[in-house]
């Protein structure tokens, strides 16, 4: 997580007479009466008529005789203004002392709350520096009694960024706040899985579990709902709750309470947290199986890298008039690009490439001319660099344009056979990955689930291979506890697995890849015993078409076994 800086702010209160008289008045060297504060992200906090605020340099001092780097903190911003609140209570207009409690004390602390050093020696020693001398002791009095309606003036509006505590709201480190009882019970009533940390700005232990807890809150985002809530802002919500002390930790499962007790201890709230996720996540039923066939496959995307001899595909488009310059340049890439590597290789125009593809397809360029710039733009997606392009480019505007000449019946079948290809080199692209699954879902399941059941084989190949990396890409997010993008598969898409499954007569490799695409989505579904999921693959008595399959292809006799035992569980 990337920290804020932090700078410490000098002043000097004696605008140099210090320097000039200090000698004749002392009888020693004094540079300056120093002031200091600390500027943390965006805000100028110091000391004077207790804790103040300001713009950085917007003070009644002025802008700073020197700004020192005090490095960066990375401590969450809530722990930060809690820890201001708190000192709060030790640096009060009332008790401050021009050498003994003064501004210099209190940035001294909190530079070594934030980054864990020192501020400089020579200004936290200027007063012992002073009072060891005879002439410093005797004009004690006299140096507050000129200093002190400089130290202590009010401070000049300025706006300050704090957390929001009104309703609920949600910090970077995946934790709600809220100050509402009504808020708050909405949320244990309306969430699965809830804990509360009930804290207080004035809570020192508190901060002990802070990095904990919100690294529990990032670990389980998406399963459980982290809150905190402050009782010194929300009486109401530590009334309701009884809450005589923090930290204090509550947790919830469907609005029931499940736990409680007090303490700052990481590893008893690591423990506790652990349980309730158990508890409110059981172990999914497919997680005892063995089945290394499905599970241990690569979880590299199947791609196609053979770059076609470009000179004839170039001199054939050149027969049919298809000259354009951004042709000869992607092609050039290509070649470098094979040559030397992706470093040595400069990108060409994408935005003219894209054009000139969406050009000759909305033309009406003859489909035998189209599927080998098709070809071409498949390899150049090799490179990360043109997929994160074209997951850039407004509405997918130019793979929508190959996919849909793809998905034409009537045009040759090699169309349909590169355009697979290229979708199955985008997933390469993690950039790409979501919007292909997502937002070219509709789209992308259609062109699969017709090219599944095609008549030529290398087709259904690249279907069963693009079918592969959809549900692999799926299993993962599932696997990463996000949202389960597998759910949502489209019905005909898998029926025409299972059909796919059931029809394929000639390539192990196809059904391989159908089988253990299959598996993928079946593994760790979520709510087997209603899954529409399972629904489908039960009316098609996919068992029974899996264990034709056993009997037909005896290499892929274990993989078979696995898909079965999957589709057994219900």
């Amino acid at each position: 997580m990337t920290g804020f800086p932090v700078k410490l702010y000098i002043y000097d209160l004696s605008k140099g007479l210090a320097r000039q008289m200090s000698m004749q008045f002392i009888g020693k060297q004094i540079d300056g009466v120093w002031h200091t504060s600390v500027v943390y992200n965006g805000v100028e906090y110091y000391y004077g008529a207790g804790v103040q605020t300001s713009i950085p340099g917007g003070t009644h001092h002025g802008q700073p005789l020197e700004v020192v780097d005090m490095g960066e903190s990375s401590l969450p911003e809530d722990v930060v203004l809690e820890y201001i609140d708190s000192l709060k209570d030790i640096y009060r207009p009332e008790n401050y002392d021009l050498f003994m409690n003064n501004c210099n004390n209190f940035t001294q602390d909190l530079c070594q709350f934030l980054v864990g050093k020192d501020i400089p020696a020579h200004i936290t020693g200027l007063p012992q520096e002073v009072l060891q001398t005879p002439f410093g002791q005797m004009m004690k009095p006299m140096i507050e009694q000129s200093l002190r309606p400089i130290t202590t003036a009010p401070a000049i509006p300025a706006p300050v960024r704090q957390p929001t505590f009104t309703a609920a709201t949600q910090s970077r480190q995946h934790v709600l706040y809220t100050t509402s009882a009504s808020q708050l019970e909405d949320l244990i009533k309306t969430n699965h899985c809830v804990s509360v940390f009930f804290t207080s700005s004035t809570c020192g232990p508190c901060r002990i579990a802070y990095p904990k807890y919100d690294e529990l809150a990032e670990k389980y985002s998406g399963k459980c709902t982290f809150v905190k809530v402050d009782i010194n802002q929300a009486y109401d919500i530590s009334q309701r709750w009884q809450i005589t002390a923090t930290p204090t930790f509550h947790t919830f499962i469907d609005g029931e309470k499940l736990d409680d007790w007090k303490g700052a201890s990481p590893p008893t709230l690591e423990s506790n947290i652990n349980i309730l996720i158990q508890i409110a996540y059981p172990p999914h039923p497919h997680r005892k199986l063995s089945l290394p066939n499905i599970l241990g496959t690569s979880s590299q995307p199947i791609t196609y890298t053979r770059i076609p001899p470009l000179d004839k595909v170039l001199a054939k488009l050149a027969t049919a008039g298809i000259k354009d310059q951004i042709l000869l340049r992607v092609v050039k890439f290509i070649t470098e690009r094979e040559a030397h590597g992706a470093r040595e290789s400069a990108l060409p125009d994408l935005n003219l490439w894209a054009a000139f593809v969406r050009e000759q397809i909305q033309g009406g360029a003859p489909s035998e001319d189209l599927f080998p710039i098709i070809d071409i733009f498949r390899v150049a997606a090799i490179d990360g660099r043109v997929c994160s392009w074209f997951a850039e480019e407004s509405d997918f505007k130019t793979l929508r344009s190959v996919i849909n000449f793809a998905s034409d019946d009537e045009k040759p079948y090699q169309g349909r056979l590169v355009t697979l290809q290229l979708l199955c080199n985008l997933f390469t692209s993690h950039l790409f990955v979501p919007h292909l699954c997502e937002e070219l879902g509709p789209e992308l399941s259609q062109l699969a689930t017709s090219s599944l059941l095609d008549a030529h084989s290398n087709v259904r190949l690249a279907a069963s291979s693009l079918a592969f990396n959809i549900t692999a890409y799926g299993q993962r997010r599932r696997a990463e506890a996000a949202e389960d993008v597998l759910d949502s598969i489209n019905v005909e898409l898998l029926v025409a697995m299972i059909e796919g499954i059931g029809r394929e007569a000639e390539s192990a490799q196809t059904l391989s890849r159908l089988l253990t695409a299959l598996g993928l989505l079946l593994y760790c579904a979520p709510n087997i015993q209603d899954s529409e999921l399972f629904a489908i693959c039960n009316s098609l008595e996919a068992r029974e078409v899996v264990k034709t399959k056993k009997n037909e292809f005896i290499a892929l006799k274990a993989l078979c076994d696995e898909v079965m035992l999957l589709l057994a569980l219900p």
